[in-house]
């Protein structure tokens, strides 16, 4: 607990004794943005030695200039760390008998990103040397993640029958996500095939991003054909 009185020329330092004084605010309570920031405030008090109190905050720094000669005002000036959760914060300053609350905004929501940027597969129809049919289906990885724990979901589009992702199942908020998407040629005619896996992140700044998704599938050449 960080305790300020006025002993000094210069600024406030600590003092363990000494009646509370009484203090006049121009102001309850102070809107803060994010992004760390500073101010003052100005007050005046019935004695010359006021406490200053700022409770067990790490983001919120005080220091107490003494006042003028010939003048009741006072100054404390105050200065605050930017808040990177997105969760709104506040802070009481004790002075005196008096107090003002810091209410700090949240931060910005994260953004969620994703690699690759689009997936591509490539298929042929037919057999290899051996007689064997060539494989139709395989599978990559999609990475999800962000700053902040966020859950994710990745779904393919209904009419994408060719496209599979799957998950780990676990559905609790993760700095980092990654998908199995699988996709199959089976049953395919010779073509180009393209759909999109919608990522889904609430709470992100973007919560919604498509991942294109490309399946080539082509014959065996003649010169293939004959090896």
């Amino acid at each position: 607990m960080a305790v300020l009185a006025l002993s000094s020329p210069a600024i406030a330092s600590a003092q363990a004794g000494g009646s509370v004084c009484h203090a006049t605010l121009p102001e309850a309570r102070k809107q803060l943005p994010w992004a760390g920031n500073a101010g003052e405030i100005q007050w005046s008090a019935d004695q010359f030695d006021c406490k200053v109190d700022t409770g067990d905050l790490p983001w919120i720094t005080v220091t107490v200039l003494p006042p003028v000669s010939g003048s009741p005002q006072r100054v404390l000036r105050y200065a605050v760390d930017s808040n990177f959760s997105t969760q709104k914060r506040e802070g009481k300053i004790q002075v005196g008998d008096a107090a003002v609350t810091l209410e700090q905004a949240g931060g910005p929501a994260p953004g969620m990103a994703f690699s690759p940027g689009r997936l591509e597969f490539t298929f042929t129809l037919g057999k290899d040397s051996t007689g064997k049919d060539l494989p139709l289906e395989a599978a990559k990885t999609l990475f999800v993640g962000s700053e902040e724990p966020l859950v994710y979901t990745a779904t393919p589009e209904s009419q994408a029958t060719w496209i599979k992702v799957k998950d780990d199942g676990d559905k609790n908020p993760q700095t980092h996500r990654s998908f199995v998407v699988t996709a199959t040629a089976a049953g395919k005619a010779p073509g180009v095939y393209q759909a999109s896996i919608q990522i889904d992140a609430p709470g992100a700044s973007n919560t919604k991003e498509l991942v294109p998704v490309t399946m080539t599938v082509a014959e065996k050449t003649v010169a293939e054909k004959g090896k």
